[in-house]
């Protein structure tokens, strides 16, 4: 006992007065309080004083960039903060991650993200930060796993670097303060990975069935973008792990069963249902969850759709059918680049690094495999994102966040440690070099960086190669060098998310920093949609609710159990949770689902469920909308009257069936 009690520690003993004996329960019950507490603030392992100092400075700024002026954001995404708040109003929209808790059409995603938001709101009621808050929660606590995951085996200053690199890449703050699934993806996604690398040190399979069922709830929160790691996972278990080959399997499998039940236990079960009682799956084709899984947010994701300089599909003999880019160009270009690109050149010499040096390092198995997790994972990821169709939005190099910060990181202390040869102490230099080179290029992109920051980070970079090809520096650097260090690499993109946080973030495709100075870039276009031009294209991508007709939603349509029905979706949320009156987005996301019918809205109608159809009239005039939102627009121009309202084509629904 005295190895595991300090002296003062150790409790005071009362005697029993009938047994002659202290009672030890109380004190065994405080020293394990005692215990649990120090071991969450020191961590598995006991850790100097500097050590702890430092995780909680930087979890605490992590947390202050997350959460600061995060109701800027307002709604964030409409289309997910309106399923949320459907799924607070009623258990069985809360299940489905209906859109509306009418119950009629579901979003396009499978609903696990949106049950945490329905929670919160269910719990806090409904506002911004009860959307966003959770999210950044979920960001912080990601980043406290990265620091557990690299601190097991390459100790605390690679560990601090890693959760820094992390948490300051631009796309994953980003993220972290909007409400897009990629926060829980990316939680459960590290969790995953933690828990493997723990189970391949130990025989016991339930560890290997929790790491599966940990990724199966990824998949539950972003499907395919969840499974990136899995290539990662299935060698490092199958190559490195303990046992015979046989066992290793085994243990795979194991892995591989809980992580398929988990991933089609909510698909089977919509399917399963009748399609009379339960909601249309947006997003689908057939109102399948399955075939939305396999088609819209699986395989359409890697075809690649002829496109026209608009935006729009192009005609079918291509002429006007802009270029394909893919490959790393596509990650290094002006709509990319400010997401992820700051340290990617560097993420992957250092993967090549750590591949060569292998033998060099002389790792540990605990090294070695968090090596080979993280360059496998790395690599996969990176090919996957440069090389997916045309189905692709700049923060899904979310995927990245967490494998390039491993690799980075790994990479760099791996070099550090080598520095007493002479040609990997220049190696090294030349990497940091051409790091601070790589941001000075991405900074490029805009002309909103001050000359300040330039000259900053310019001499940071020169005093930190010149710091690592000194041999005189000694082999375990002071906190002053690993500052200059980190500095030099992190600098720019704590600049970009200063810039992120400064701007207002909602609708379809948040982007991170300044806007660039080309002016056909996504960042300039969605600069001018939140100015109001291009209507069409600001529906579809923000939304718009008028005011004066979302107060005519809002106080007259109580006898109804929808208050409107309208397209696209986002323009839908915005009605719904600003008049707090469920909103049909009559063909779902983009008005081309076939839900709900003309027959059925029909239905509806004559039912005096529907209060007011709302008609945008640039999203017609556009077209793309399906032959059943077409049929119910003409229907409802042909039948009724409408009335214009602050430009806005209303049409009174209510007891005209």
């Amino acid at each position: 006992m005295s190895r595991l009690l300090h002296r003062d520690e150790v409790p005071a003993r009362s005697v029993d007065e009938k047994s002659g004996m202290a009672p030890l329960a109380p004190a065994i019950g405080r020293f394990k309080y005692s215990s649990t507490m120090r071991r969450l603030w020191r961590g598995p392992d006991r850790t100097e004083s500097w050590e702890r100092v430092a995780l909680f400075g930087l979890l605490t700024a992590v947390a202050a960039l997350y959460l600061w002026g995060l109701d800027a954001n307002g709604w964030a995404n409409p289309y997910y903060a309106a399923a949320a708040q459907a799924g607070a109003q009623d258990w069985k929209a809360f299940f489905f991650g209906s859109f509306e808790w009418g119950n009629l059409i579901t979003v396009d995603k499978t609903p696990l993200s949106i049950w945490i938001m329905a929670l919160s709101v269910r719990i806090f009621g409904l506002s911004s930060w009860s959307i966003l808050a959770p999210q950044a929660l979920m960001g912080l606590a990601t980043c406290y796993l990265m620091y557990r995951l690299v601190r097991r085996g390459f100790g605390p200053r690679t560990a601090l670097f890693c959760t820094a690199a992390y948490a300051t890449t631009p796309v994953v703050m980003l993220m972290s303060r909007f409400n897009n699934p990629e926060p829980l993806m990316g939680f459960l996604t590290v969790s995953a990975v933690f828990i493997t690398l723990k189970a391949m040190e130990s025989p016991k399979l339930r560890t290997f069935a929790l790491a599966g069922f940990l990724l199966g709830l990824g998949f539950m929160a972003k499907q395919v973008q969840a499974l990136l790691v899995v290539p990662a996972l299935g060698i490092s278990i199958l190559a490195l792990g303990q046992g015979q080959f046989r066992q290793r399997l085994q243990q795979g499998l194991i892995a591989l069963g809980a992580l398929l039940a988990t991933s089609v236990a909510w698909l089977l079960t919509v399917d399963l249902m009748p399609a009379a009682d339960r909601p249309y799956i947006g997003g689908s084709a057939s109102n399948s969850a399955l075939e939305l899984t396999m088609d819209y947010n699986g395989l359409a994701r890697f075809l690649q759709i002829p496109l026209n300089s608009a935006g729009n599909k192009a005609s079918a003999n291509g002429n006007d059918a802009v270029e394909f880019i893919g490959g790393l160009p596509r990650l290094l270009n002006g709509n990319f680049a400010q997401e992820i690109a700051w340290l990617l050149v560097t993420g992957i010499f250092c993967s090549v690094v750590l591949v060569v040096l292998h033998r060099t390092l002389d790792l540990s198995s605990r090294q070695r495999n968090l090596v080979v997790v993280s360059v496998t994972w790395f690599g996969t990821a990176l090919f996957v994102l440069c090389y997916m169709g045309t189905m692709i939005h700049t923060y899904y190099t979310y995927s990245l966040g967490a494998p390039l910060a491993m690799t980075v990181a790994l990479g760099l202390s791996s070099l550090w440690r080598l520095r007493d040869r002479a040609i990997l102490r220049v190696l090294g230099a030349v990497l940091l070099g051409s790091s601070v080179y790589m941001e000075l290029r991405v900074m490029e992109y805009s002309g909103e960086w001050p000359l300040w920051v330039w000259i900053s980070i310019s001499a940071l970079g020169l005093i930190a190669a010149v710091l690592w090809i000194l041999p005189s520096v000694r082999s375990r650097p002071d906190l002053l060098v690993s500052g200059i260090l980190a500095c030099s690499l992190l600098a720019a993109p704590v600049g970009t998310n200063l810039f992120t946080m400064a701007t207002p973030q909602w609708g379809t495709n948040p982007m991170s920093g300044p806007a660039g100075s080309d002016t056909g870039s996504l960042s300039r276009l969605m600069a001018a949609l939140r100015k109001g031009e291009i209507r069409w294209a600001q529906q579809t991508a923000l939304g718009v609710a008028v005011p004066e007709v979302t107060e005519l939603v809002k106080t007259h349509t109580a006898n109804q159990k929808w208050g409107a029905a309208t397209f696209t979706a986002q323009n839908a949320a915005l009605y719904q949770l600003e008049s707090g009156r469920p909103v049909i987005p009559l063909g779902g996301w983009l008005g081309s689902d076939p839900s709900p019918t003309l027959k059925e809205f029909k239905s509806l109608v004559s039912e005096n469920q529907v209060g007011y159809f709302i008609l945008p009239q640039e999203l017609l005039d556009r077209g793309g909308l399906s032959a059943e939102v077409q049929d119910i627009t003409d229907w409802v121009r042909n039948n009724f009257r409408a009335e214009v309202v602050d430009g806005v084509s209303l049409y009174d629904l209510r007891g005209q069936g």
